[in-house]
C-alpha cells in the first residue's frame, strides 16, 4: 500500500510528508495505557485579560461597598471610624487609605441614598 493510497483512504498524513513538525496545529500524546491520541495544539496567549477584569471588578465592588457602608453608618461616623483606623498599624493605615471617601463613592452615595431611605 503506498503513502498516497493511505492518505486518500483514511485522511492520514505521514510526518515525513510534512514541511516540519511545527507545521500542524496538532500534538501527538501517548497515555499511560499506550493509547496514542492526536489532539489540537494548545493556543498560547501573549497577554491574558482575566487579571485585568478581576481588578476592575474588585475596584467596582469595593466602591459600591464603601457607598453602602457610608449610607448605613453616616458620613460623620464613617469619617470618625476612618480617623481611628488611620492611627493603627501599617495594615490599618492601608485599609483607611483604601476606604476613604473618593468622588466616585460620593456620587454613588448621593445616587443610591434617596432610593434606599
Amino acid at each position: 500500500m503506498s503513502n498516497a493510497h493511505l492518505q486518500r483512504k483514511s485522511g492520514f498524513v505521514l510526518l515525513s510528508e510534512l514541511d516540519g513538525r511545527g507545521a500542524t496545529g496538532y500534538v501527538t500524546l501517548v497515555h499511560k495505557n499506550g493509547l496514542i491520541q492526536v489532539v489540537p495544539r494548545p493556543k498560547r496567549r501573549s497577554v491574558s485579560t482575566v487579571p485585568l477584569k478581576l481588578v476592575v471588578l474588585f475596584a467596582i465592588l469595593i466602591t459600591v461597598f464603601k457607598a453602602l457602608a457610608l449610607l448605613n453608618v453616616g458620613v460623620v461616623d464613617y469619617e470618625a471610624d476612618l480617623a481611628t483606623l488611620s492611627e493603627g498599624n501599617v495594615f490599618e493605615k492601608a485599609g483607611a487609605f483604601a476606604l476613604q471617601i473618593d468622588p466616585v463613592t460620593q456620587v454613588i452615595f448621593e445616587t443610591i441614598g434617596p432610593l434606599l431611605k
